[in-house]
């Protein structure tokens, strides 16, 4: 199965910088300024900011690389009837991004429009799991099916003589 996985300057690209530098800094963390995430996130050199802030930086891109980690378990729970190389819907691509936003945003998402993108997602899943078991398919693309015949009768050995 491939999965592109979203980059954490994509997902500042997509949701905006100042939306995902605040829910990747948590406190006791001071708050950063998004070029910074942005640059961090990029690769750009970051030697005009202070080690305290480049370090907070830092930490902000682990959290986004665990919440797209998590997001991407989360898929790949969901597509484990998948048969071996079969790609995933194009849709579940486009959706990864909205998980790892959900899954950095924390436990604070109560009833928000963020949690209701999620539910849906999930129940999108939930059906494609579903479908693809109802085709037969076992965990791991496993099916058990074995296709049996009886043995053969004639070769060249036993039709040597004709």
């Amino acid at each position: 199965m491939n999965i592109t996985l979203p980059s954490a300057a994509q997902l500042m690209h997509r949701f905006g910088e100042e939306e995902i530098t605040q829910l990747a800094v948590k406190p006791p963390r001071n708050p950063i300024e998004s070029d910074l995430l942005l640059a961090a996130a990029q690769g750009k050199p970051l030697d005009g900011w202070s080690a305290e802030e480049v370090e907070t930086a830092m930490d902000a891109l682990a959290r986004i690389a665990d919440a797209v980690s998590r997001a991407c378990s989360e898929v790949s729970f969901y597509l484990r009837f998948r048969k071996p190389g079969e790609d995933a819907p194009v849709w579940v691509t486009d959706d990864l991004p909205e998980l790892a936003r959900y899954h950095l945003q924390g436990t604070a998402v109560e009833e928000s429009t963020m949690r209701l993108r999620y539910r849906d997602i999930i129940k999108r899943l939930e059906k494609l799991a579903t479908e693809d078991e109802a085709r037969g398919a076992s965990e791991a693309g496993d099916s058990g099916l074995q296709i049996a015949h009886p043995p053969r009768l004639f070769s060249r050995k036993t039709l040597g003589r004709l």
